[in-house]
């Protein structure tokens, strides 16, 4: 058995494998940015009550903060390789992470050709969109809030975008207006990095893939239907279990 192990800055991913490369078990827990390999270490042991793992492999962003893996990938192949084994047509991923996005063109193999990385401000991540949940109360299912109107965001920067949060909320402007809002702002930022490098057959991964309302935006915009696994959550975990 292969255990994979998938450090985002948000959450942690752990995917369990067998030899010929099926899901056999896998968890999403909500860690945090501080990551202790004690911490790590503790779920791990829960997997080794009920199974017998052989190797262990990590990946994202606290990937190199484990010691007692036997290799460690980097996500952008791992998110390639990932995509591929639950969409063999997949020619690209979008992938929303809490620290940034990216945006990855793929062979028919899963190997990644090239991709862009946006990472230079907290806009178009899903730390972002987090942060403008925070700001406007939603404690219910976010799919619920939906609108054909849509509050004009004009800045690019987080900051700034909280700030014209804040704002509309001062005006009375509804809620779901303003998410519609935050949507086409995500959109902005994801759709040229998917132009510039001319997909199709995309795979969406990530939690922010869970944002129903969100693909529709992303599939307006793009005029194309994205591919979303049933737990978008573990497409990078996957990939970097299939490289031991």
């Amino acid at each position: 058995m292969i255990l994979s192990i998938d450090i985002g800055s948000t959450t942690t991913k752990m995917v369990l494998m067998d030899d010929k490369n099926n899901i056999k078990d896998y968890t999403i827990k909500n860690i945090g940015v501080i990551i202790e390999e004690n911490d790590i270490l503790n779920i791990v042991k829960e997997f080794e009550k009920n199974y017998d793992i052989d190797k262990m492999v990590a990946t994202g962003y606290g990937r190199h903060k484990l010691s007692f893996v036997d290799k460690v990938v980097p996500e952008v192949i791992a998110l390639g390789k990932g995509a591929h084994y639950f969409f063999e047509g997949a020619q690209g991923v979008i992938d929303i992470g809490g620290q940034d996005s990216k945006v990855l063109k793929i062979n028919d193999k899963g190997d990644v050709l090239d991709f862009i990385l946006s990472d230079k401000c907290a806009a178009g991540t899903g730390k972002f969109l987090e942060k403008c949940i925070d700001i406007l109360k939603i404690e219910d299912d976010i799919n619920k809030y939906k609108s054909d109107s849509v509050a004009k965001i004009s800045s690019m920067c987080a900051v700034f975008a909280e700030s014209e949060i804040i704002s509309l909320l001062s005006k009375k402007t509804p809620k779901e207006d303003i998410l519609m809002g935050v949507y086409e702002s995500i959109s902005n930022r994801i759709v040229p990095m998917v132009n510039k490098l001319n997909l199709n057959n995309i795979v969406f991964s990530g939690g922010v893939a869970k944002n129903r309302v969100l693909i529709e935006s992303l599939e307006k915009r793009l005029n194309k239907k994205l591919l979303v696994p049933k737990e978008p959550q573990i497409v990078c975990c996957v990939g970097a279990g299939l490289m031991v």
